[in-house]
């Protein structure tokens, strides 16, 4: 095997490849990275751990052709120190790599293609097309509160609903949710939702980014996403979601419309006094809300803001972690926050925007 390829075109498949090689599983094949070349102008590049992968077909010109499989991480960062643009890689005898370019010259440990794991197949499904911008953005918007306790594997990803019209994505890990619906043109109908998991999400994301359109396929157990020439098959967490409808409150006895920024910033700073077990005091009085933390290690913060409300008062603990992530996922001026008891969930969504929202527990204070 031998080839020539253009630096920016190899990367553009190495950038997601090296993201997804398994540099920790005791199979060493999947830290490595599959170089397969086909006829005289194709490469294809692949990578996986067996639960994400990745196949991307690249420009190249192929002098001999063949297979030849090198650690993901070690090409990824040689190719992208390369001085010249164009990149010469020869298998040599004992599966190694020549690499070079102009006058660098490595040579690399690799091992026969043969023993790579085989990469879903993609020819037999059919993709839909959707906006990438608006995928990438309802992944951005749940991805933050996937839970990340492996024993409660139903909860590692996000639920992906989508009747062709309208997509939904949400997630949990129990303390917070959140939820996003939008019109995607060309999406997928399913007649169930399917959980896509974290690490297959953010790779998702990763392969979004900069591209017009995708294209969307899935055949149980494997969800595919395509972006120009790179194809991401994701293998779906077989299991139920939780009804996620029951957590989200149907009616509020209270509501608040604040400025986002300067929530923001008060719960930022009243985090430096909270800490695991201590959160951060909501206090809704007629017209303001007051933010406040105390901790007898530390000391306290207390801070008023102004703010649309009229009622009864209430105090309610939140984890600010929680709050401020779900806030920095908003883009209005102003976010309405719904709440009812002292024990109740406080539901936060934009105030110019309904398709998006956030469900947070509380905590006892």
């Amino acid at each position: 095997m031998e080839f020539r390829i253009q630096k920016a075109e190899f990367l553009k498949g190495l950038r997601i490849a090296q993201s997804i090689a398994d540099r920790k599983s005791t199979m060493p094949m999947l830290a490595n990275v599959l170089l397969r070349t086909s006829g005289k102008s194709k490469l294809m590049v692949a990578a996986t751990d067996l639960n994400v992968s990745i196949s991307a077909e690249l420009k190249s010109q192929n002098t001999a052709e063949g297979g030849l499989t090198v650690g993901a991480k070690a090409l990824h960062d040689i190719i992208g120190n390369m001085p010249r643009d164009e990149i010469t890689i020869r298998r040599a005898d004992n599966n190694w790599a020549e690499i070079s370019a102009g006058t660098v010259n490595y040579r690399l440990v690799g091992m026969p293609d043969r023993d790579f794991p085989k990469v879903p197949d993609h020819h037999e499904v059919e993709f839909s097309e959707v906006q990438a911008e608006v995928l990438r953005e309802m992944i951005d918007r749940t991805l933050f509160s996937v839970c990340n306790d492996e024993t409660r594997f139903h909860l590692n990803g996000v639920l992906f609903e989508s009747d062709g019209s309208v997509t939904r994505m949400v997630s949990t890990d129990g303390h917070r949710l959140s939820k996003v619906e939008r019109t995607l043109e060309g999406a997928p109908s399913l007649t169930a939702g399917i959980i896509i998991p974290k690490k297959g999400v953010s790779e998702i994301k990763r392969l979004l980014e900069g591209a017009g359109k995708a294209g969307i396929a899935v055949k149980t157990p494997y969800v595919f996403v395509r972006a120009e020439s790179m194809i991401l098959a994701v293998k779906l967490i077989e299991s139920q979601f939780p009804p996620y409808e029951q957590v989200i409150p149907k009616e509020h006895t209270r509501e608040v419309i604040i400025d986002r920024q300067k929530l923001l910033g008060a719960l930022k700073r009243a985090q430096l006094m909270s800490s695991e077990t201590r959160g951060v005091k909501f206090n809704v009085v007629e017209g303001g809300l007051v933010i406040s933390s105390d901790n007898p290690e530390i000391g306290e913060v207390r801070e008023e803001l102004e703010a649309q409300y009229s009622g009864d008062k209430v105090s309610i603990g939140f984890n600010p972690k929680y709050v401020i992530e779900l806030l920095s996922q908003m883009a209005t001026d102003q976010v309405t926050i719904e709440l009812n008891g002292e024990l109740d969930p406080g539901l936060m969504r934009p105030f110019s925007d309904d398709q998006y929202l956030g469900v947070v527990m509380p905590m006892r204070i």
